[in-house]
């Protein structure tokens, strides 16, 4: 049996696969609650169908006991992550701030595309007077007063610009102001990345460093200093050429802001991705193996375009035995961070060989 990695060597392996230093295996770590973690979150039931949620119905405290219930089934589970507690990580957060009404199903919370019109710019309200944007801190406020030094709170799933953009017009609509509405998209886009500088800074100043750092909920990923998540789903629609002009300068923004970053990417982004590493700041790609969509052996080449360019590789899903020994024989353990998505503690159990040496 391996024995329990403390939380100073923990700390150590964070540190290692930021700084890209020689090491004997990569980060391994084990997502829980599969693909659905609203299932995680039971003080939403009550909200299920319903169409139209309002910031004044949900109360943080309804929620602590879903988290302590989380933290219960993290501690059945020896890997090499420090997990964090977020703001009810699946939920559209920035997309209520801007005004898009929040529907939820049976499994999944989402919010309602289109209706926005570029002449109510300037009524759109992202001040810190929103509701929406003053309950997403006060999820922060209450996470980080109930679990103290013990858990730390981090940055939860924040859609990107162009994400944000595709809610307020609706995918179609965005891809045709393109080309018709030029600058008012490009407004719009400011707004945005204003809007997600600002709330991610503002988090960071109610929780201040935790374990002398700080992390990305949904990754489990600790950083040396402040971090961001960015992310552009919406960009599988762009065009290289459209990627440059319109969003590769937003995301070189929101890196440059915090000393790490990282940015989410699907398989359908990864024909851009020569692109966003052009944006230097950017220190970790995440790439994710998507259920039922991509194959493992399709990615290695770009897997290796990321580990050539001196960036650190965090690579997210549901990965196989075959898929760990294709990584092992492809890849450098070297900035490599591997996180296997799994429905139950006990399935951790199966991967145990991985933490021997590469």
């Amino acid at each position: 049996m391996r024995k329990p990695l403390t939380l100073e060597e923990k700390i150590k392996g964070y540190q290692a696969f930021w700084s890209n230093q020689a090491v004997e295996r990569p980060l391994i770590g084990f997502s829980l609650g599969g693909w659905f973690p609203l299932q995680s979150y039971r003080a939403m039931e009550r909200f299920k169908g319903l169409k139209g949620l309002r910031a004044d119905q949900l109360i943080p405290e309804a929620f602590l006991k879903d988290y302590e219930r989380l933290r219960v089934q993290w501690n059945e589970v020896e890997d090499d992550l420090i997990r964090a507690v977020a703001p009810i990580p699946p939920f559209p957060w920035l997309e209520a701030i801007l005004g898009s009404s929040v529907q939820v199903g049976n499994e999944s919370i989402w919010a309602e595309e289109g209706g926005f019109d570029y002449a109510d710019m300037n009524k759109l309200d992202v001040s810190k007077d929103n509701p929406w944007r003053k309950k997403y801190l006060e999820f922060v406020a209450a996470l980080k007063n109930h679990f103290g030094v013990r858990v730390p709170v981090g940055q939860p799933i924040l859609r990107g610009v162009s994400d944000m953009i595709t809610a307020l017009r609706g995918a179609s609509q965005m891809i045709l102001d393109l080309y018709d509405r030029p600058e008012d998209f490009q407004r719009l886009a400011k707004v945005c990345t204003d809007l997600l500088i600002e709330l991610v800074r503002d988090q960071q100043a109610i929780t201040g460093p935790c374990l002398g750092g700080y992390e990305i909920e949904q990754l489990s990923l600790w950083a040396p200093d402040r971090v961001i998540r960015i992310q552009e789903d919406a960009s599988a629609l762009f065009s290289p050429g459209l990627y440059v002009k319109y969003i590769q300068e937003m995301e070189r923004r929101q890196a440059s802001v915090f000393p790490y970053s990282t940015i989410h990417l699907h398989s359908s982004s990864l024909f851009l991705l020569h692109l966003i590493l052009e944006i230097d700041s950017i220190g970790c790609i995440q790439i994710n193996k998507d259920m039922g969509r991509s194959e493992v052996l399709q990615m290695v080449p770009y897997f290796k375009m990321v580990q050539k360019k001196g960036r650190r590789l965090l690579i997210r899903g549901k990965l196989d035995h075959e898929d760990i020994g294709l990584l092992r024989r492809e890849l450098s353990p070297n900035g490599l961070y591997l996180q296997i998505v799994i429905e139950h503690p006990e399935e951790a159990g199966q991967f145990q060989e991985l933490f021997q040496p590469w």
